[in-house]
């Protein structure tokens, strides 16, 4: 099979992501938003719209949290999923490359993240005007190679990858938060840990700015 095929089959990878995660994606991410940040909008009345209200600390916290189970959904067996029902007789049947049919579906469902990302940003810009859209997609895009790239490597090597994901990511946070700022040699250990603890401040800059600190510091 040639490399234009494999891009032309993209359309149905992309179908079926639309179909099987991109509507849950969809209906999580609006259900979760709007329970969260309706009722501080009643509170608040006028004042949601500026910069300062409390609602702009709730959007962003939300808005990032929506992003890293977005991208749990998304990477949920894009790999193991083929390899536990069989469908790689099916697959592979013709000579098409694994690495490249894979490396291509990951960037795919990148897009469908994105694409997701953009409607309940759009949303949300109504509500808060001084929500950044291209801000909050390019925090998406950061946060789904970082985090799509633990779960993709997970995908190839285990079954149970959404479970692996979501503990190596949880389990980093609070590993990270609890020994991080030590001098023992815990701290030390749980610096090969991704740095998940810092995801808030990020989110912060990088949302609200479009910019983050480069620099790292103790605690890292």
């Amino acid at each position: 099979m040639s490399r234009w095929s494999l891009a032309r089959y993209s359309l149905w990878q992309f179908r079926d992501f639309a179909v099987d995660r991109g509507l849950s994606i969809l209906v999580i991410g609006f259900l979760w938003g709007y329970a969260l940040i309706e009722p501080i909008r009643h509170v608040v009345g006028p004042q949601v719209a500026g910069s300062a209200s409390p609602l702009w600390v709730v959007a962003v916290q939300v808005s990032s949290a929506v992003v890293s189970v977005a991208v749990l959904v998304a990477l949920n067996g894009i790999v193991s999923a083929d390899r536990k029902a069989g469908y790689y007789r099916f697959l592979f049947s013709k000579p098409v490359n694994p690495v490249l049919f894979y490396a291509q579906l990951f960037f795919v469902y990148m897009v469908g993240v994105i694409a997701a990302m953009l409607v309940l940003s759009s949303l949300l810009h109504k509500l808060l005007p001084t929500f950044s859209i291209p801000h909050f997609l390019l925090y998406t895009a950061l946060v789904y190679i970082a985090m799509g790239g633990i779960g993709f490597f997970l995908s190839v090597t285990t079954r149970y990858d959404w479970l692996s994901l979501a503990a190596v990511w949880l389990g980093a946070r609070v590993l990270r938060g609890i020994y991080g700022a030590g001098n023992d040699w815990r701290s030390k250990l749980v610096e090969i840990l991704p740095p998940v603890h810092r995801l808030d401040d990020v989110a912060t800059s990088l949302i609200g700015t479009g910019s983050a600190q480069l620099a790292d510091r103790r605690g890292r």
